[in-house]
């Protein structure tokens, strides 16, 4: 009950960041490249459309972590 647990969970949350990005640029591909002097669709490379979407994925990541650990509703500072 008092022990200590480390869990690295970085290149899990790296990955759950950047993996619904690459999802984005892979599904709005036309939308996202400039091709022929024009300035492809806003809606597709506008960040706020797909770093939603990372941010999204990490809270999910770290939820899950926490969930793991055990340590969800729990607070450091609570003594």
């Amino acid at each position: 009950n008092f022990g200590v647990v480390k869990m690295n969970v970085d290149t899990d949350t790296q990955y759950a960041f950047s993996r619904p990005i690459a999802g984005h640029f892979f599904t709005n591909y036309d939308g996202v490249l400039k091709v022929d002097g024009e300035v492809g669709n806003k809606k597709a490379y506008d960040p706020r459309s797909y770093l939603k979407k990372a941010e999204a994925g990490m809270t999910a990541r770290v939820v899950e972590a926490c969930n793991d650990l055990k340590s969800a509703g729990r607070s450091v500072s609570a003594g």
